[in-house]
């Protein structure tokens, strides 16, 4: 749910990461849990990782100096993750890339686009604990997937990919 809605976030020029980071983090955090660790970073500035000027975390670092503003044609990862002490963990990520969305009266809107599309384990999800909007986001994220991957995929893992990526 986290990475699929900072995925689908809108938001006004001008932003940085930090003031994004909690539209990852409000699932987590509506439920007394968080991670403890950023929910990205800038990707690709001197062709590396972990770089700045951009990166998404909901506290002030100032040593990373990555609260940059976020700009058209910024990547930045996009992973939040949990992880339970002697029990489990998981990470979802992805890569975004900033982009310009509407201009209206009230200044430019900017979104994100996903870079990497991979299908997210069906197997593994509690639909129990998913909005209407993250199953939607979900569908649409695997009807992408499976969109730009399948051609590239003999038959059989065509196939295989259409029932990783069946809807919820």
């Amino acid at each position: 749910m986290s990475m699929l809605r900072l995925g689908h976030v809108k938001f006004l020029y001008g932003c940085r990461g930090l003031s994004l980071d909690y539209v990852a983090r409000e699932p987590l955090w509506s439920r007394g849990l968080n991670y403890d660790h950023g929910t990205g970073h800038g990707v690709g500035y001197l062709l590396n990782v972990h770089e700045r000027p951009n990166g998404i975390r909901f506290k002030m670092v100032p040593e990373r100096m990555d609260n940059a503003v976020l700009e058209a044609g910024m990547i930045c990862s996009d992973e939040p993750g949990i992880y339970i002490e002697g029990s489990h963990g998981i990470r979802t990520e992805n890569m975004i890339v900033c982009k310009n969305a509407e201009k209206n009266q009230y200044g430019q809107f900017m979104e994100f686009e996903y870079l990497t599309y991979v299908p997210i384990d069906l197997d593994a999800l509690d639909v129990s604990l998913m909005e209407k909007k993250d199953i939607q986001y979900l569908n649409e994220y695997h009807k992408a997937v499976y969109e730009k991957i399948s051609p590239y995929l003999t038959e059989e893992e065509a196939a295989w990919l259409k029932e990783a990526t069946r809807e919820v």
